[in-house]
């Protein structure tokens, strides 16, 4: 039979794997659209030339809730 300082080592364990999974897996995952978008304002602010990739960026494609 297991000890219960065992099971509840296990369990500790457990729960703060499954904590770091889900903290690690459902984070915001649009960083990189978000940082590309970020870096399109800078450099419009700055009146610099944009790189072919941030000019086919669309900034209404981040909006997911429309207003009506």
């Amino acid at each position: 039979m297991f000890n219960s300082t065992y099971l509840y080592f296990f369990f500790i364990f457990f729960s703060i794997s499954i904590l770091i999974y889900f903290i690690y897996n459902f984070r915001s995952g649009n960083n990189e659209l978000n940082n590309k978008i970020l870096l399109k304002k800078l450099l419009e602010g700055l009146d610099m030339e944009l790189p072919e990739e941030l000019k086919t960026l669309d900034t209404s494609s981040t909006d997911t809730q429309e207003l009506s």
